[in-house]
């Protein structure tokens, strides 16, 4: 009696646990089912609906926009200015090195210890003027890029509304697009009606 128990038991068993698989492959094979449904049905586009996508070239834009040249200008001024700065500081530190080593042989103790001070102290100078003005130029970069970034976008909105485009993308050689068909570049286009805007708000 106890081996008959034995055997329905296990036929129980085994019948329970193909059940259990069975049920847990349906409900598998439903929500994959779903999920490539609803996959497709996000990625498939409306077939009356077209965007219509544009490219500039960023490089050439940069060289013929007026803002981007203005920017451009301001920037290599200020360096230059703190170049110049530097160079005259610079010159007057070679001078009274100069000096001092030609001097050096007939000066007395006092003289050369305060005269390789005053050398001293115009080398630290030199430094503190450099770091500042790097400081200023890096803070006054970032200014004027953000400024730059600022207006080009409010430029662009108005920009692409009135061209009817859904997205007006950047190329540049070793950018991040790969590829961009030559039929749809509209840089040329971009940069008169860029300069148009950038004139209206300078007026």
């Amino acid at each position: 009696m106890k081996t008959s128990w034995d055997k329905l038991s296990t036929i129980v068993l085994i019948i329970a646990v193909g059940v259990l698989y069975f049920l847990q492959f349906s409900e598998e094979k439903n929500t994959q089912e779903k999920t490539k449904s609803e996959s497709q049905e996000y990625f498939q586009q409306p077939s009356n609906s077209t965007l219509k996508i544009a490219y500039v070239n960023s490089d050439t834009v940069s060289k013929h926009y007026l803002f981007a040249e203005k920017i451009q200008t301001a920037l290599l001024a200020k360096r230059s200015s703190a170049e110049n700065q530097i160079k005259g500081k610079y010159n007057s530190y070679q001078k009274m090195v100069t000096e001092y080593q030609n001097e050096a042989p007939i000066m007395g103790q006092r003289e050369a210890a305060e005269k390789a001070q005053n050398i001293g102290l115009l080398e630290q100078e030199i430094m503190k003027l450099e770091k500042d003005l790097s400081d200023r130029l890096a803070l006054e970069e970032i200014e004027l890029t953000t400024e730059y970034i600022k207006a080009t976008d409010v430029y662009m909105q108005k920009i692409g509304r009135k061209l009817g485009y859904d997205y007006v993308l950047s190329y540049r050689l070793g950018g991040p697009m790969l590829f961009a068909d030559s039929v749809h570049e509209i840089t040329s286009k971009i940069i008169i009606e860029l300069n148009k805007e950038y004139n209206l708000s300078n007026k």
